[in-house]
Order: structure tokens, then sequence, then C-alpha cells
């Protein structure tokens, strides 16, 4: 599962995560590419892009959905976009 996030969001993501029970996944900075109305500050105007991290974690589909669901009652009204899809340990 990966979760996409505000750079603004990663403490209180992280504080959900763990309070969670989830204390294994990892953390990549990314950027997040574009035009219009996402880009708030004028660096981020000027650049095209917005600071967003992304966490991902390895779980069972069901797993990921419930994790899903829950981020979305709990952290209401914050820029988090979740995507899952198969994957498999060699």
């Amino acid at each position: 599962m990966d979760i996409y996030f505000e750079i603004s969001n990663k403490d209180i993501l992280v504080d959900f995560l763990l309070a969670e029970g989830y204390n294994d996944f990892y953390y990549f900075p990314c950027k997040r590419y574009g035009a219009g109305a996402f880009l708030v500050s004028a660096q981020e105007q000027v650049s095209a892009r917005a600071e967003f991290g992304m966490f991902r974690l390895f779980l069972e589909h069901e797993n990921a959905i419930v994790l899903a669901e829950s981020i979305k009652n709990q952290l209401i009204g914050k820029t988090i976009r979740m995507y899952t899809y198969g994957v498999s340990e060699l």
C-alpha cells in the first residue's frame, strides 16, 4: 500500500500509523507536479511542484482496505491519497 501526503501531514500520519500498530513501513520524500489549485505557496506556483511524502506498507489487501478506511475516517480534510497493488515477497 502506498500512501501519498502533503509533507506537512507527515508527523500526524506517522503518529497515527504507530498508534494503530503499524511499525514496519518505509518513507520516501517526493514531489507532486502539476498546476492549479493544489499549488498554494509562491514557491510551489513558480516551480509547479509541491512537497509530498510517501509511506509504503506491505499488507494483505484486506488489511490495506481497513487501514485506508481508518485513515479516511480519522484524518478528515488532509490531502492523502492511497493506492494498493499486488505484491509478493520473493
